[in-house]
């Protein structure tokens, strides 16, 4: 994961205190929540994929890499929520998310399938300010669309081979086209071969709906130098609301790592989607950042947005192991991932 922030190759490392877009822009995350509450079954498949990218007017190439969760809505549609890594190139170091959606075609066995897909693209790039002769930089925010096509071989439930091509195109920043392979996973007990459809739903697995968590790990400045601190979760408070979504509360403190000394207290609302006998479980969240900045500009306190990405161990009933990524948003383009990881107690 720290290849998402790594943002180290360049020399220079200038801070700035202006954005050209604001962070709080409705991002397309929230639609994309907002139409998977509509079907319960979050992620029926989850997907690592890696290879390389290539941007044209650059002529420049790098790695690249991917994550995917991806639900079906019939035979032939369905939905995948994407976090796109386009690694390092001249005066860019980009990742970003898509929401898109897709049409396949599926061969007689159903082993195989084909599909292409569209959707928004929302980016973050650190970059040099343009017009900027001092070469400050910033992470900065924009959209684009992605343009996609796949192939996917459905060899041995639970188990999927994916091929996929990606072009990103965008008016303010690089356009990009990255080639990508990898392995899915299916969540749902398989009924026949190929994409489980319908959709399966479950209960709850347990009648405990709240949990106390207490995480520590690093957080990342997502400039060219890449300033670390050493970040904690003081306390989160999570409340099941139904077997796929969760509200929490938490106080979040970021470190000092030299150019910001950030905290405050965050809210979010999860989907997740359990497997494996309900013992794992993946999610996605999305919600505000108060925070309390201290740097040279003296202490000021932003409301900034907040994704996370979890990853959930339970041992028993009560105790588990929670793993975060959360992608701080803000307006003054001091990005940071924070990567932490915890106990939880159920009760």
């Amino acid at each position: 994961m720290v290849l998402l922030s790594d943002k180290s190759s360049a020399p220079r490392f200038a801070e700035t205190h202006r954005h050209r877009r604001s962070a709080l822009r409705p991002s397309l995350l929230i639609l994309f929540l907002g139409s998977a509450l509509a079907r319960p079954a979050l992620a029926q498949e989850f997907s690592l994929l890696a290879g390389g990218q290539h941007t044209g007017e650059l002529g420049e190439s790098s790695y690249a890499w991917s994550y995917e969760y991806l639900h079906n809505l019939n035979e032939n549609f369905y939905a995948t929520f994407s976090w796109l890594n386009e690694g390092h190139v001249t005066n860019h170091h980009r990742d970003g998310h898509s929401a898109q959606i897709w049409y396949r075609w599926l061969t007689p066995s159903r082993r195989w399938t084909f599909s292409g897909g569209v959707g928004p693209y929302r980016y973050y790039d650190t970059t040099v300010l343009a017009g900027d002769v001092s070469g400050q930089t910033t992470d900065d925010h924009g959209f684009g669309v992605m343009y996609s096509l796949a192939a996917r071989w459905y060899f041995s439930h639970p188990w999927v081979a994916e091929a996929r091509y990606n072009h990103v195109q965008t008016q303010h920043s690089i356009s990009t086209d990255t080639l990508l392979l990898g392995v899915g996973y299916e969540f749902d007990a398989a009924s026949r071969a190929g994409p489980e459809v319908p959709v399966a739903s479950y209960g709850f697995s347990s009648s405990m709906r709240n949990e106390m968590t207490l995480a520590i790990g690093t957080s990342v400045l997502n400039n060219y130098q890449s300033p670390k601190g050493v970040a904690f979760v003081a306390l989160e408070y999570r409340r099941r609301l139904t077997p796929f979504f969760d509200v929490s509360v938490a106080g979040l403190d970021e470190g000092e790592n030299g150019v910001t000394k950030r905290r405050g207290v965050v809210a979010s609302a999860s989907l997740s989607r359990e497997f494996l006998d309900h013992r794992a479980s993946v999610g996605l969240g999305l919600g505000p950042y108060f925070a309390q900045d201290k740097d040279e500009a003296g202490q000021q306190t932003h409301v900034l947005g907040l994704l996370s990405m979890l990853g959930v161990w339970r041992w028993n009933e009560r105790w588990a192991t929670r793993g975060y990524w959360y992608r701080t948003v803000t307006t003054n383009g001091r990005d940071t991932d924070v990567f932490l990881f915890g106990m939880g107690y159920s009760y």
